[in-house]
């Protein structure tokens, strides 16, 4: 009994001291252009803000800022490197996917993509609809009908 609490212990120490902090790393670009992953807005859901930031941090988009209000989840990300347009076009769906599901009572879903702080696009969607795609009661056809893209690219 004594080991299995040491060894219980053990892990949660090991677990505080490699959970966060400083890496000193540096990020190019004006850090003042982006809020805090999770905004400090009123009305805002911290928790499920937070776990669609850490199911996209564990995707690879770490650099994202998430709100979510009763009205709507808002994600903001930095686009990784992508061997294709394909890619980026699965990076909306993930991201579209984990909001509905995170967040299914929200009204829509709008998402910001960038590259190196450079506006590119800008998705939205009905919450209902994703669910309705998720749960299979539409087609990949009628689903895209609904999704609505524009370019928000900066001249």
């Amino acid at each position: 009994m004594k080991k299995r609490t040491m060894a219980i212990i053990g892990v949660v120490v090991l677990f505080l001291l490699f959970s966060g902090g400083d890496d000193n790393s540096s990020t190019n670009g004006n850090k003042d252009e982006w809020s805090p992953m999770i905004s400090n807005a009123y009305n805002l859901d911290a928790a499920a803000s937070m776990s669609i930031y850490e199911s996209l941090a564990f995707q690879g988009i770490d650099d994202a800022t998430v709100e979510v209000t009763p009205e709507r989840v808002f994600v903001k990300y930095d686009q990784p490197s992508v061997k294709s347009d394909s890619d980026a076009l699965l990076t909306w769906f993930y991201i579209m996917g984990v909001a509905a599901e995170t967040a299914p009572g929200t009204d829509e879903i709008t998402i910001q993509m960038y590259a190196g702080r450079e506006p590119l696009f800008e998705v939205n969607v009905l919450t209902e609809d994703v669910r309705d795609f998720l749960e299979y009661r539409i087609t990949i056809d009628e689903f895209r009908t609904k999704v609505h893209v524009k370019a928000i690219m900066q001249a």
